[in-house]
């Protein structure tokens, strides 16, 4: 069978199967999206060079699926399952949110998989909430009793931003004149990182620095200029970025009552583990008044297993 996750900046695949009673991942393969014009191009290329074919697929794909059919949210495809399943003759393809993939990823993940920035007390068979930051911004609830886990698609990343202080208003309205609207997505992401460094120049009296204008990738720039303490800017950046992430981290515990826990998983959280771990993080999130102590007592976790999407649309497939 054959797994793949389908982000904003790339496509992984991998043939799955069933090995000494676990599942097993084979034959990965990662792709940059800049090098395709659509996703059955990327699909022919990795099956070309594939010894057999697969008979059955699971993608997990940014953006809203509906009818097994998506339109990747930060990309110009389209997909559709039962055209798939004609162009590549097989028996099967399944197309599930990637949010809703990592969520079937977690229930695989080992212990150490996960960086725990709040103990908190765990309720067992309480809802789960998950928020993922990188090209995009994707949320999911979990309801589980235990045991299984049944994760439901959300677009909730592209929800309106709401400002929490006075830095953040300003932000909103720079990103408001710009857009006309403005969406969580638009802070909370790897673009987001980038528009912020850009606000604070630009509206803030902050330096440009020379860095940022020769960066290859302007957002990886700032969170290492950042990490490494050599630029303030980037380092307010990475501060207004944090607290957004933990504000919106919040506001989904929230709406699913998530007493079992909050993960927080994407491209970006594993990168920044030291600025999410010295306190920032969880003040903000629990800064919501008469809310605070049941906000104090969610686990919350850093996803630090890059293929958790992967590993979810694996394990779909193998139950299909």
């Amino acid at each position: 069978m054959l797994a793949g996750y389908i982000s904003g900046n790339r496509v992984e695949f991998a043939r799955v199967r069933e090995k000494r009673g676990r599942l097993d991942m084979f034959q990965q393969v990662e792709y940059a999206t800049r090098d395709f014009s659509s996703f059955d191009s990327v699909l022919s290329l990795y099956l070309r060079k594939q010894p057999d074919k697969p008979t059955s697929a699971c993608f997990g794909v940014a953006g809203p699926v509906i009818k097994n059919e998506v339109s990747t949210t930060n990309l110009p495809w389209h997909i559709v399952g039962r055209e798939t399943e004609k162009k590549h003759t097989l028996e099967q393809v399944r197309l599930v949110n990637d949010i809703v993939a990592t969520a079937h990823g977690l229930a695989l993940l080992d212990s150490d998989r996960f960086y725990t920035i709040n103990e908190g007390e765990r309720i067992n068979g309480g809802n789960l909430g998950l928020i993922a930051a990188g090209s995009g911004l994707g949320k999911a609830l979990i309801y589980t009793d235990g045991e299984s886990y049944s994760p439901y698609a959300s677009e909730g990343g592209h929800v309106d931003f709401a400002p929490g202080n006075q830095i953040e208003t300003e932000l909103w309205s720079y990103i408001y004149s710009e857009k006309g609207n403005v969406e969580v997505e638009d802070v909370v992401s790897l673009s987001g990182l980038e528009r912020i460094y850009t606000f604070l120049v630009e509206t803030q009296g902050h330096h440009r620095a020379e860095w940022f204008d020769q960066a290859d990738d302007p957002p990886q720039a700032i969170l290492e200029q950042a990490l490494s303490g050599k630029d303030e800017t980037a380092i307010r950046t990475v501060d207004i970025f944090v607290d957004c992430y933990a504000s919106e981290a919040a506001n989904l515990a929230l709406n699913g009552m998530t007493l079992g826990g909050i993960y927080v998983g994407g491209a970006i959280a594993p990168r920044i583990i030291t600025a999410l771990d010295k306190g920032r993080f969880m003040e903000r999130f629990i800064k919501r008044g008469k809310m605070e102590t049941m906000l104090a007592r969610i686990p919350v976790g850093i996803i630090i297993e890059e293929k958790t999407a992967l590993l979810g649309a694996a394990s779909i497939v193998m139950g299909m």
